[in-house]
Order: C-alpha cells, then structure tokens, then sequence
C-alpha cells in the first residue's frame, strides 16, 4: 500500500529497526528505533505534547479514563524519572533532537498509524506495551478525527484474498482518483 502514499502526497514517516523496503524506497523518513524499545520512543512523544501542550486536552477529557495516571507516569512523578525524549534517546538510539521533531510534527499534522505483523509488537517480554502507547497516543490527537486514525496493512495476499485494508478518510489527503 505504500507505493502509492507518494502519489496521493502522503508523508510515510518509517519507524523500525532494520532498514527495510518500506523504509528505503517509500519512506520520505526512517526512525530506525532500536529493537523493542518502541515504548520508549513514545512516551518521549507523549513527554513532549505534554509539557508543550499539543495534545487534544478536550477529547482526553471526554473520551478517556486514567490519563491522569498516565500524565504522572511520563512526567516522572511516579519513579522521578521523566520520559523525556534525552531519556529515551539513550534507550531507543534516537537523537533527542529527532524525538521531538517527529512530537512537534505529529502534533501539528492529521497523523494515521499504519503498521504490519512484527517487530517489538510480538516479539519481546512486555511486547503489548508499544500497542498500549500508541493507542495513548492516538488518543492524545483526538482518534478518530479526520487523519487521526489507526489502520493495518499488509502489501502481500494471505490464502489467495486480497488482505489490504483501505486508507482511512483524511482532509490532507488529496483526491488521488483516476480521472
């Protein structure tokens, strides 16, 4: 599905820890995060719409339970550690600086997360957290907001069926139909 994000001028933004397909021929960037440490990579990223506030305050309180928890986790109130982006850099190999690029995008764009079968998602101890977080984070940006959405996609076919799933609808994406 990939192939096609540039015609439609989507921005595909690659965060894995090998250098893949995706990340080499379609991606415009490529975060090669350090296995299984996704977690920490997003919580700088809640760190940052935290203590910058881009965050989508109104839908949290609408739509959430616990986020207070949550916030007193990230900022360190709960073991004096802050997840700040220079904490997760040591952990993820990501440059801080890079961390907070990707934050203070993310937070100014409709973001959708698409992600395949892999990775930290199924293949270390406490591998459900990156899926905890990135629901946090998709709630963070208000999920289900035009752009802010989550979808799977999968570029082969599984038992002869056609297994792509559709682009969620977004205002930035342009009308990329045949005319």
């Amino acid at each position: 599905m990939a192939f096609w994000f540039e015609d439609c001028g989507i921005k595909n933004i690659a965060i894995a820890p090998d250098c893949n397909y995706t990340a080499v021929v379609h991606a415009d960037k490529w975060f090669p995060v350090f296995p299984n440490t996704d977690a920490a990579l997003q919580l700088a990223i809640a760190y940052v719409w935290m203590t910058e506030n881009t965050y989508d305050r109104e839908y949290i309180e609408t739509h959430s339970d616990g986020f207070d928890w949550f916030e007193y986790y990230v900022l360190g109130n709960e073991d004096g550690v802050p997840k700040t982006p220079e904490w997760a850099e040591e952990k993820c190999h990501v440059p801080a600086y890079r961390i907070k690029a990707l934050a203070r995008y993310w937070a100014k764009h409709n973001v959708s997360i698409g992600h395949c079968n892999g990775g930290s998602y199924i293949r270390s101890c406490f591998a459900h957290e990156p899926a905890r977080l990135e629901v946090a984070l998709l709630g963070m940006q208000g999920l289900g907001k035009p752009g802010a959405n989550q979808f799977k996609f999968i570029e082969w076919t599984l038992y002869g069926m056609q297994t792509v799933t559709p682009l969620p609808p977004s205002s930035e994406i342009p009308d990329c139909s045949p005319a």
